[in-house]
């Protein structure tokens, strides 16, 4: 598909990318407030746009993977047992590694860590289970009468005769 023609719709789905955030998009691709604020959803509904932004986040992806900040995508396996794991607040091990050059000569220094989710971070993810598994219903369904009744008064005429043109 390639970029979009128009800049606007082509700098929301750049940002939005790349930030995931609706508002902030809108408004720094040029929308006004009050269109971010109210009508940015109908971006998202343009089949370009969201087409845009799933090629934006794949050219992420292959850039991350190729300087080696990536891992091949996960599986949904693994996703969920990461998931799982946050929800129950179990430590992560994990170890960074910093490259310091100086003097034309590069020292890498890996250091070990250990992190525990925060209970905000529980909660998301007890959010984001509980959505997976259906546990919400984002639908509302209402039973009853749906009768709709329709009573037209022309004014002054009788209940039953019709206005004429006089």
């Amino acid at each position: 598909m390639g970029r979009l023609k128009d800049k606007r719709k082509e700098d929301f789905a750049k940002e939005f990318a790349k930030s995931g955030n609706l508002y902030q998009s809108a408004l720094s691709a040029g929308y006004s407030e009050s269109y971010a604020k109210s009508q940015s959803y109908k971006l998202l509904e343009n089949v370009g746009i969201s087409e845009r932004i799933k090629e934006v986040h794949a050219e992420i992806e292959k850039k991350l993977i190729e300087r080696s900040e990536l891992e091949p995508p996960m599986s949904d396996e693994e996703l969920l047992s990461i998931l799982y794991s946050v929800a129950r607040r179990r430590p992560f091990k994990g170890r960074s590694m910093v490259s310091v050059t100086q003097k034309g000569k590069t020292n890498e220094k890996t250091t070990e860590y250990q992190y525990s989710p925060t209970t905000e971070e529980q909660l998301a993810a007890v959010d984001k289970l509980a959505r997976i598994r259906g546990m919400y219903s984002d639908k509302l369904e209402l039973e009853g009468n749906m009768d709709l009744k329709v009573v037209v008064d022309y004014g002054d005429n009788d209940e039953n005769e019709a206005p004429t043109d006089n």
